[in-house]
């Protein structure tokens, strides 16, 4: 299981969120309420299985996360962060309002956000080439300050 960094960022605001969920055509289900509310609450990414651990079990199972991450995330609600390790971990989307990338401790698996993102210009470099809807995925590895 990731350890996740409490360190505060900046998402989408709650209600940005239910906004864009209902323009998109999908209701405001409580198990979907409760998988954004855990994700803005404790910034993610996580597992779907880490999702279901911290919301209450009587709003969904996990067959119904896994559904939902599906739908939320084909809406662009949420993103899938790959570490590498073929788990498929969520957090919300930036929606234009916080791009970050993150660092991963290889040694005891603690993720931290980076908020800092030089590429931002490299949109420019590739409609110049013709593409469009350009979009990057780049996260970094290293062994944190405690396990040092």
């Amino acid at each position: 299981m990731a350890k996740v960094n409490s360190k505060t960022h900046s998402h989408p605001d709650r209600d940005i969120l239910f906004m864009h969920l209902k323009k998109s055509g999908l209701k405001l289900t409580k198990p979907r309420k409760a998988i954004l509310d855990v994700l803005i609450l404790y910034h993610g990414p996580f597992t779907a299985g880490e999702i279901y651990k911290r919301i209450s079990k009587k709003s969904c199972d996990l067959v119904t996360i896994y559904r939902n991450i599906s739908s939320l995330g084909e809406i662009g609600l949420l993103r899938r962060c790959d570490f590498g390790d073929s788990i498929a971990r969520y957090e919300i989307a930036d929606l234009g309002v916080h791009h970050h990338h993150h660092i991963i401790c290889t040694s005891c698996n603690k993720v931290e956000p980076l908020d800092d993102c030089d590429l931002e210009n490299i949109n420019h470099i590739a409609k110049k080439r013709g593409y469009s809807h350009v979009t990057h995925s780049l996260e970094f590895f290293g062994i944190c300050s405690d396990c040092e």
